[in-house]
C-alpha cells in the first residue's frame, strides 16, 4: 500500500526520497550558459513538474517520505494537494464509510499562464503613467528653479516686506 511519511520500521521500510529535479555538474551548468538557459526554464519547459504530480497522483510510487523538486513554484500546490489527499491522509469523508481520497479525488488543475488580462494590464500602465508624469513634472520644477538661480525670497504683506 502507498504511504506518505517517515516509515515506521527502517530496517524493512527505508527513508525513501523521491527526486524530481534536474542533476546538475559542471558540464551541463556550462551547456546551460552558452545557449542562455537556467534552471528555472529548463524545468518549465520539460514539465517534469507535472509529470511528477500525475505519478504521485496515480500512486506510482510505493512510499515517499520526502518529495524533492526544482521550481515547486511551478506545480507545487498541486503537488501539495496530491500529497495531502493521499489515502490515510485527509480528513475529508464522502457518502459512504471511507473517505474520500487519492484518485477518488479530482486530479488538481495544472495549467499554467503568466498572461495578465487586459484589465490588469491597464491598471498598470495607468500607475505607471502616472508615476512617470509626477516625476518628470518634479523633474521640470526642480530645473526651472535651479536655472533661475539663488534669489530672495520676501513675504510682503499690506505693502511691507517682512
Amino acid at each position: 500500500p502507498n504511504s506518505l511519511g517517515p516509515p515506521a520500521d527502517e530496517y524493512y521500510y527505508p527513508f525513501n526520497q523521491i527526486q524530481g529535479f534536474w542533476q546538475v555538474d559542471a558540464t551541463s551548468v556550462q551547456i546551460g550558459i552558452m545557449h542562455a538557459s537556467n534552471l528555472l526554464d529548463d524545468n518549465k519547459r520539460s514539465r517534469v513538474n507535472e509529470e511528477m504530480v500525475r505519478m504521485a497522483y496515480r500512486g506510482k510510487f510505493n512510499a515517499i517520505s520526502v518529495f524533492a523538486l526544482d521550481n515547486v513554484a511551478l506545480n507545487g500546490n498541486a503537488m501539495f494537494s496530491v500529497l495531502r489527499n493521499a489515502c490515510g491522509q485527509s480528513v475529508i469523508k464522502d457518502d459512504g464509510n471511507d473517505p474520500a481520497c487519492g484518485m477518488d479525488l479530482v486530479m488538481p488543475n495544472m495549467q499554467v499562464s503568466h498572461k495578465l488580462p487586459l484589465v490588469w494590464n491597464i491598471v498598470l500602465f495607468v500607475i505607471y503613467g502616472s508615476l512617470v508624469l509626477m516625476v518628470s513634472i518634479m523633474l521640470f520644477q526642480a530645473f526651472k528653479l535651479r536655472n533661475e538661480g539663488p534669489q530672495e525670497h520676501r513675504l510682503i504683506c499690506h505693502g511691507h516686506v517682512v
